[in-house]
């Protein structure tokens, strides 16, 4: 007689004798040996880096430690003080022994912008240590990866207090106080990335190499930068059987080869740039080696960690290529452990189920969904418009016009030469050829600008009564450095200063002589005349050219002021006695002040030769911010400052004690600015907050 077997599944989760007790602590102890490299990088890239380059002081030197320090001793003492007032049922000492209440805490702390202030990794820990974990059982029992619930409320209700400036450390957001001084874009890649998909790669990467990408040297949150240590993390978890390779290797997969089509669309199918850069930046890496994996919210059955992994990797594609995210990571796995207990129920089934028939149906429905999932995030990024030829661009000459201080390229265009004007920040103003003025050619000249930079040129030009003062950019060695250069009336230098401290020669051990900035400038200014005798510093031979350079740029430019031909407007500010507005000009004859009210009338008698330039200069070139006068009230003044963009001024009424000149009231009016308009806006205006 036959007898029929049935498997009985009770209610999951399912879990494995090999999950408890002695196993479960060797794997936390394994989880945080694989945690300790990530955390001793990110202490060297945005602590004792910045600190060695004068960046930023000895506490934001062990600022990158406190946070992980912090984040983990809080989540410890949130849990004694919940298992020790609240939760009595065993010893406080086994309730902890058996939660590992140190590891949400230091998680959290590792992805956090560097930024993000000490007090707020408390209450971030909180969400995640108490609303993640402990309310829902403790360990073992949470729905939810507990250091992303901390990390998500952060994100979402302190957005700007972590990505903004944290004053202590020189920090600033993502970005450590080396970072912000170098920081070519205030922008980490994977933001500029978000605004824009298609073109914004190429742009990134030259400012950032793939293999600045790969070693963790980029701008980033504070320990999942580095994807080589990652990837040794992963090595190493697997090895000692702490984490199953199917979800981290499926779930970095997966996105890579999305990521590839949609690349492939957007004329990067000929390399793999596009895909390796979505697979090195954000926090992709370090999500899918320790939150994916983590054990209690993920599933446990090799099929259901399959699913699991490809659901991972179609949702960060969606988030990242389908929303305004620029990111993804944390809750595309918050939103799958929601329906891990569901996966796991499913593949469980249908591993015992004796109809393959049905198996394969029910696997069917679920490749379908992912893959329309996926298709709807690759359509939306296939470009609408037809692909054009390329534009070939070549830059042959490229100069400052000391006239505007602007800068000119002359370039060919498809062969034609034109000659382009940007300002500083490289902003086209204007191409000699319309023909070429169409966004596809704008874009195609911008970049081949942008590959050829200017590194010495005039930064400002101000003039007082009796001084030239000039602020040069000059590239050293290692950073770009501003000389501050100036001559008196006579076209004669008479003072130079320069900082070279961030360069690299300095970092040399045996370095002991003097700077180039203590050596090279008396030099500079005893040999105006002739720039050849200048002797340079030994072992800082490129930063003491780069500062005989800007000496040279400074005199060809002082040489332009001394033949000027037409008038040249060379300060403005305001006279504190009367309010009106003065502006100093330069001409052949030397130099002139002309006086004006607050509508731009002139007040001073102007000979009429140069009336009509003088009165165009002073109209384009109003203060924006200046002293009105007297207020109605008593012992008031009037003040106007400049708002948002092109928004108008913002008049405010200040009063003040006549005997302490402290001020004792501010009134503003913030009606105007464009802030307001955001449907989103429920906070109170500046104009009665800011006084």
């Amino acid at each position: 007689m036959s007898e029929n077997k049935k498997f009985i599944l009770s209610k999951e989760p399912f879990i494995r004798k090999a999950d408890h007790n002695e196993n479960t602590t060797v794997m936390m102890r394994d989880f945080m040996i694989a945690l300790f490299p990530l955390i001793i990088f990110a202490w060297v890239k945005n602590g004792l880096i910045p600190y060695l380059n004068d960046a930023t002081n000895f506490f934001g030197m062990l600022y990158p430690l406190l946070l992980v320090l912090v984040g983990g001793l809080s989540a410890f003492l949130f849990e004694f003080l919940w298992y020790k007032f609240l939760i009595k049922k065993e010893d406080v000492k086994i309730s902890l022994s058996k939660s590992y209440p140190l590891i949400p805490g230091i998680l959290l702390g590792m992805i956090v912008p560097l930024a993000t202030p000490l007090w707020l990794v408390v209450i971030g820990v909180f969400f995640a240590t108490v609303i993640g974990k402990l309310l829902f059982g403790g360990f073992g029992n949470n729905i939810f990866n507990p250091a992303l619930i901390g990390y998500l409320f952060l994100t979402y209700a302190y957005f700007n207090v972590i990505t903004g400036d944290n004053a202590l450390i020189g920090a600033s957001g993502f970005f450590n106080a080396k970072e912000v001084a170098d920081a070519i874009t205030t922008a980490t890649p994977m933001t500029i990335f978000a605004n824009d998909r298609a073109g914004a790669v190429n742009q990134i990467l030259e400012n950032y190499s793939l293999w600045d990408m790969f070693l963790g040297m980029k701008p980033g949150s504070l320990a999942e930068t580095s994807v080589l240590l990652c990837l040794i993390s992963l090595v190493y978890l697997i090895v000692r059987k702490t984490i199953n390779w199917r979800i981290p290797v499926i779930y970095l997969g997966t996105v890579f080869v999305l990521t590839y089509i949609i690349g492939a669309f957007n004329g990067y199918a000929g390399t793999l740039n596009y895909a390796l850069f979505g697979l090195l930046n954000g926090g992709l890496v370090f999500g899918a080696v320790f939150m994916a994996t983590e054990p209690v919210t993920s599933p446990r059955t090799p099929n259901g960690k399959i699913i699991y992994a490809f659901g991972l990797g179609v949702l960060t594609i969606l988030f990242r290529f389908a929303s305004s995210m620029s990111e993804g990571v944390a809750t595309s796995i918050l939103i799958l452990n929601m329906f891990t207990a569901l996966i796991e129920r499913i593949s469980t089934k249908l591993r015992v189920e004796p109809n393959k028939i049905k198996v394969a149906v029910n696997y069917v429905v679920i490749g379908l969904l992912l893959s329309g999932i996926s298709v709807f995030a690759v359509v939306k990024n296939v470009p609408t418009e037809i692909v054009t030829p390329e534009i070939v661009v070549e830059v042959s000459v490229y100069e400052q016009d000391f006239d505007t201080l602007n800068f000119k390229y002359t370039l060919t265009v498809d062969g034609e030469e034109v000659i382009v004007e940007t300002d500083q920040s490289y902003k086209i103003l204007n191409i000699s050829n319309p023909e070429f003025k169409a966004n596809e050619y704008k874009d195609a000249i911008s970049e081949a600008i942008s590959k050829k930079k200017m590194t010495l040129y005039i930064l400002e030009h101000l003039e007082t009564d009796d001084e030239i003062i000039l602020y040069v950019n000059t590239k050293g060695f290692a950073v770009n450095m501003t000389a501050t250069i100036t001559f008196n009336n006579d076209f004669e230098m008479t003072s130079y200063s320069v900082d070279t401290r961030n360069e690299s020669y300095q970092h040399y051990g045996g370095w002991n002589g003097k700077h180039p900035d203590e050596e090279v400038p008396n030099q500079i200014i005893e040999n105006q005349t002739d720039l050849d005798q200048v002797q340079v510093v030994t072992g800082a031979t490129i930063t003491s050219n780069a500062l005989v350079d800007a000496a040279r740029l400074a005199l060809d430019y002082v040489e332009y002021l001394e033949n000027l031909t037409t008038i040249k407007l060379v300060n403005s500010y305001q006279n504190l006695e009367n309010f009106n507005f003065i502006y100093l000009f330069r001409n052949a004859d030397g130099k002139f002040k002309v006086e004006a009210d607050q509508d731009g009338n002139l007040l001073t008698t102007v000979n009429e030769d140069i009336k009509a330039e003088v009165e165009e200069a002073v109209s384009e070139n109003l203060l924006e911010e200046y002293i009105v006068g007297a207020g109605a009230e008593a012992n008031s003044i009037v003040v106007k400052t400049k708002g948002y963009g092109n928004n108008p001024a913002l008049e405010s009424t200040i009063t003040y004690d006549p005997d302490t000149l402290k001020i004792t009231g501010f009134k503003t009016n913030t009606e105007s600015e464009t802030y307001q308009y955001s449907q989103s806006w429920t906070g109170e205006e500046p104009g009665q907050v800011m006084p």
